[in-house]
């Protein structure tokens, strides 16, 4: 957990993450939308059955789509290791 806390604050610390984060509260939000296909068979089960694409990949897809819009980049225009 440590190694990743501290990837999450040197995206941060480069402007690839917004710091109003807790990098805390970003791996934790991450990891539960991650665990929805493992932690509830019934939804697993949902999307085999109902979904457009059934595929891993479909769903991985979906975990990225997530967690870019729930976190996107900043512009790149104002990040901070922007040369001057």
């Amino acid at each position: 957990m440590a190694g990743k806390l501290d990837k999450l604050r040197d995206a941060q610390r480069v402007g690839l993450l917004d710091p109003v984060w807790d990098p805390v509260d970003v791996l934790a939000l991450i990891n539960q939308i991650a665990m929805t296909w493992a932690g509830q068979p019934e939804i697993a089960a949902a999307a085999a059955d109902q979904a457009v694409d059934p595929s891993v990949a479909a769903r991985r897809a979906a975990l990225v789509t997530a967690v870019e819009r729930m976190f996107p980049r900043p512009d790149r225009d104002q990040r901070p290791d922007r040369p001057v």
